[in-house]
């Protein structure tokens, strides 16, 4: 079909938008599997030195929060089933290791298969030459089939080549002791709660024999590279491979992603061999509010992606807040008087519309960030589309796309003019509701 006769076609049809979150995301069966949202997932890889000669190892951790998962009434239980599979590929695209494994979840509380505070983790430990690898990790529900994937660079050290060493840092989910021994959940989605009484780090130290104890300093940096924390202990040495838990008291840090370093040089650096001798790990974190979604990690960003729902005076009222603590609360009176649910701790209403925000940042970037661009407007607004038609090549026609939502009588038609997949929408041409260009 000719661009120009479809547009001529659905100018026919004509409807006023209605706000339609809610069930579209679990209702629809996408044709195009790139918009076919699978469950959401936390994954960490970290690296550590191994017994094996010449090997490092990495302990890969996948975390699924219970309401990503598809459970199934068997007999007494509720059962959810999921498949990850783990590949790891060198910088010329040679597969070097690729684990899968299935993972049975099992509760007896309903209430437990919905609830987005309790999830499934699951690890597995490999061996691998020290290097820079590519990681791509996918999670399949198996009931509904949808799978989600991510992929991240992984640099595996070599802890053998230098005299002391740290490995990479853990985040301390929760830390429980009996006697000697240490039981350690991972905090694998490495959000902190802004209101946390404070929060552990987990590191291994690799030293030679003649370090008996290490002078450790740990900062925090935001992105601007400003410090912001700042702490130094001494730690005993207790071998080769020291475990070391160091404890970060409440930071009180504005919600954001942040720089983490620890640095580590032997306590007696009086021997010859040991002036040099010095090591340092990083990592990234974020700070996020327990009463907002997971995506929102800057508040003044979450207001503005407000404004395909709400009233400029709605916006207007929570722009005008005269600190963050009263923006903050004027955000949630708007959300609360949308909860579809309000006996619930959580708003589904405002998890949906920022999952939709932060899928649109993710898969329609171009020259605006996701939620900008006007598939990310009409995604946010409707979800997924329950149809879509592709033409890119068609003779003597710009490459186009038509998202069909039944359920509510609309047909959406984007055009790349440019022909780099910038895709702008053409149909409907007026009530584009608050369109950013």
């Amino acid at each position: 079909m000719n661009v120009m006769n479809g547009i001529r076609t659905l100018a026919l049809v004509g409807a006023s938008l209605v706000w339609c979150l809610g069930e579209a995301r679990a209702q629809v069966e996408m044709q195009n599997p790139q918009l076919e949202a699978g469950p959401t997932f936390y994954f960490d890889a970290i690296s550590y030195a191994s017994d094996q000669p010449g090997k490092s190892r990495i302990d890969a951790y996948v975390q699924v929060p219970h309401e990503e998962i598809r459970f199934l009434k068997e007999g007494e239980y509720f059962v959810g089933r999921y498949e990850v599979t783990i590949s790891i590929y060198t910088l010329a695209q040679q597969l070097a290791h690729e684990h899968i494994w299935s993972v049975d979840v099992r509760v007896t509380d309903f209430a437990q298969t919905t609830s987005n505070r309790i999830y499934s983790l699951s690890q597995r430990s490999i061996e691998a030459d020290p290097g820079n690898y590519q990681m791509t990790v996918q999670v399949r529900d198996q009931e509904t089939r949808k799978m989600a994937q991510t992929r991240r660079s992984l640099l595996v050290t070599d802890f053998s080549k230098d005299s002391l060493s740290l490995s990479d840092i853990m985040i301390v989910s929760r830390l429980s002791t009996e006697g000697e021994r240490r039981s350690i959940v991972p905090n694998i989605s490495a959000n902190i709660s802004r209101t946390a009484d404070g929060f552990f780090l987990f590191v291994e130290g690799y030293a030679p024999l003649q370090i008996d104890s290490l002078d450790l300093t740990w900062t925090v940096f935001n992105l601007k590279k400003t410090e912001m924390f700042k702490r130094r202990q001494s730690e005993a040495v207790t071998g080769r491979r020291t475990q070391i838990f160091l404890r970060i008291d409440s930071l009180n840090l504005p919600m954001g992603s942040y720089f983490l370093t620890i640095d580590a040089v032997p306590t007696n650096r009086s021997l010859a061999s040991l002036k040099e001798a010095k090591a340092t790990t990083s990592r990234t974190f974020t700070v996020r509010s327990v009463d907002l979604p997971i995506a929102i990690l800057d508040l003044d960003k979450a207001i503005d992606q407000l404004m395909y729902i709400a009233r400029e005076s709605e916006l207007s009222y929570v722009r005008e807040a005269t600190d963050p603590e009263e923006k903050r609360k004027r955000f949630l009176e708007f959300w609360s008087k949308r909860d579809p649910d309000p006996q619930t701790s959580r708003n589904e209403l405002m998890d949906e519309y920022y999952s939709r925000v932060e899928y649109a940042n993710q898969n329609f970037k171009h020259y605006l960030d996701g939620w900008r661009t006007d598939m990310g407007m009409v995604y946010i607004r409707f979800g997924p589309p329950e149809n879509i038609e592709r033409h890119p090549f068609e003779y003597n026609t710009k490459p186009y796309e038509i998202w069909y939502y039944y359920q509510a009588n609309r047909q959406f038609i984007f055009v790349d003019e440019t022909g780099f997949g910038d895709y702008r929408l053409r149909y409907p041409t007026t009530d584009l509701w608050g369109r950013i260009r």
